[in-house]
């Protein structure tokens, strides 16, 4: 992109300054994480409302909270739909599994999952967590 830069417009633009615009241009376009973290609230009452028995569950910090923040700490989310899927023909087993989060976001992904008799994985729960400890876990 610099190398065009200097090309089309004569322009001499350093790497740093390139790579600032470009992140405010894509917040711009898909808005910023700091928006989508503040419509949890609204998305955790419409799963509520829409599937009713679902599991929602954000945690905030209570200092965050005095403080008039949003901040989030974690979040657990299990649909009802598929926990009466699992309890009515998938094997009575429960496989638990985590991945990190990578990019400007860390944490851990953690995710409960039943199997089918086709050895296919069904996802019966699954929580975004800072870090994996047992705590989170429960």
């Amino acid at each position: 992109m610099k190398g065009e830069l200097e090309n089309d417009f004569t322009l001499n633009v350093c790497q740093s300054k390139l790579k600032r615009a470009k992140r405010i241009i894509l917040e711009k376009l898909e808005g910023s994480f700091i928006d989508e973290y503040n419509k949890l609230e609204a998305y955790a009452q419409e799963i509520r409302s829409s599937n009713p028995g679902s599991d929602v569950v954000i945690n905030i910090p209570k200092n965050a909270l005095a403080q008039g923040k949003m901040q989030f700490l974690r979040m657990y989310l299990s649909f009802d739909a598929l926990k009466k899927g699992w309890k009515c023909g998938l094997r009575p087993l429960i496989g638990v599994d985590g991945t990190f989060l990578k990019g400007r976001c860390k944490g851990m992904l953690l995710v409960a999952l039943g199997q089918d008799s086709m050895n296919s994985f069904y996802p019966l729960a699954w929580a975004i967590v800072d870090k994996e400890t047992s705590r989170t876990w429960s």
